[in-house]
């Protein structure tokens, strides 16, 4: 039998996965105003995690990979399994990446990247095989250590004076249309689009109906977080500043200063960051896992390590450097694997399931 998640872990699971980097990175720097981007992307999100429900309840208890060999037929089913499974893998390279800029930035300048991966990777890789009962359970301390330690950080960053709301004006200084616009182009596939990661592993995570309510807590609070974090960060760098910054959570740390005492409390934002990335990358894996063990036929467990390497590699050679990283995130990646993965071939093979579907069936 099948462990399944308790609710308390399906909550912080998706969480987690949803702040994962996207925290300290935040809402890509589009327009001024980030904050009410991140409001705003709760409403299409909703709609997205809808059509993801929709495919769960068609689907018949099979899991993504099922529902694409029985939508598409087996040899454009399995083309497209394969696409998913690169695709989970390139995610959690990028985030591997993400984590190693930033380490790179706040703690270890002078270490190489390399022996940074290969510290790192084997962590992840003994998250992802010990598969999702194990990330469940793991979810819910990371969720507490990022709670608190950005708790810890907006303390004290109140405490040193140098939070001021009035840096949130000028409010909609390019109107509203440039704030939703921003809303599609970008922020509803990271993060909310890469739920589609859940449809490989949702009989584990529980039925319909207790995917959907801890779905949907983990969405609002996702939401207030990164909207918070938003807030926070141009409160304390100015919307200039934060438009412009590499990683503007952790240059906010860089200016707690409370009594001479407590400064630059840089390791809160690598915490935060490192435990984000950790479990993030970790399902990625373990669903990149999955595909690969389904088309070959398989046990998973025999996926986990070599894959692990794969994406360490791959972190170091995604990119050249960071602003062209940036720019594949945002370009490449957005419009060529994003928006067809996470919401074309969804759309499609819910139609063509209903489609399939025996007339008088139960949904």
């Amino acid at each position: 039998m099948e462990t399944k998640l308790s609710p308390i872990q399906l909550y912080a699971l998706t969480l987690v996965f949803l702040l994962g980097t996207s925290i300290i990175f935040g809402t890509p720097r589009l327009v001024p105003d980030t904050w009410l981007v991140d409001l705003l992307t709760i409403v299409p999100s909703f709609l997205l995690a809808g059509l993801y429900m929709l495919l769960i309840r068609l689907g018949g208890g099979g899991n993504l990979f099922d529902m694409l060999v029985g939508a598409w037929g087996k040899a454009a089913g399995r083309l497209l399994i394969l696409a998913y499974t690169v695709y989970f893998l390139y995610i959690a390279s990028r985030n591997l990446r993400d984590m190693l800029e930033l380490v790179m930035t706040a703690l270890l300048r002078t270490t190489p990247g390399e022996l940074v991966i290969v510290l790192f990777v084997p962590i992840v890789a003994y998250a992802a095989v010990g598969g999702i009962a194990a990330l469940g359970r793991l979810s819910v301390l990371i969720a507490l250590m990022v709670m608190m330690f950005f708790t810890t950080l907006t303390f004290l960053l109140i405490l040193s004076g140098s939070v001021d709301s009035e840096r949130l004006l000028p409010f909609l200084s390019e109107g509203f249309g440039k704030v939703a616009g921003s809303v599609f182009r970008s922020s509803l596939w990271f993060p909310y689009g890469e739920l589609v990661v859940f449809l490989v592993f949702h009989s584990r995570l529980g039925g319909p109906g207790a995917i959907g309510k801890a779905g949907t807590y983990a969405l609002l609070s996702s939401a207030a977080v990164l909207t918070f974090s938003d807030v926070l960060q141009i409160c304390t760098l100015g919307i200039e500043n934060k438009q412009y910054s590499v990683f503007a959570l952790l240059d906010a740390a860089r200016l707690i200063n409370v009594a001479n005492f407590i400064t630059r409390m840089d390791a809160l934002v690598a915490f935060i960051f490192i435990f984000g990335v950790l479990l993030k990358a970790a399902v990625l894996l373990y669903a990149g896992a999955r595909g690969a063990a389904f088309l070959f036929k398989a046990d998973v467990s025999r996926f986990g390590y070599p894959l692990a390497l794969l994406i360490g590699s791959l972190s170091l050679l995604v990119s050249r450097n960071y602003a062209e990283h940036v720019s594949e995130g945002l370009i490449y990646a957005m419009y060529w694997l994003h928006l067809p993965l996470q919401f074309a071939v969804p759309l499609a093979t819910l139609l063509l399931l209903r489609i399939r579907k025996p007339k008088g069936a139960n949904a």
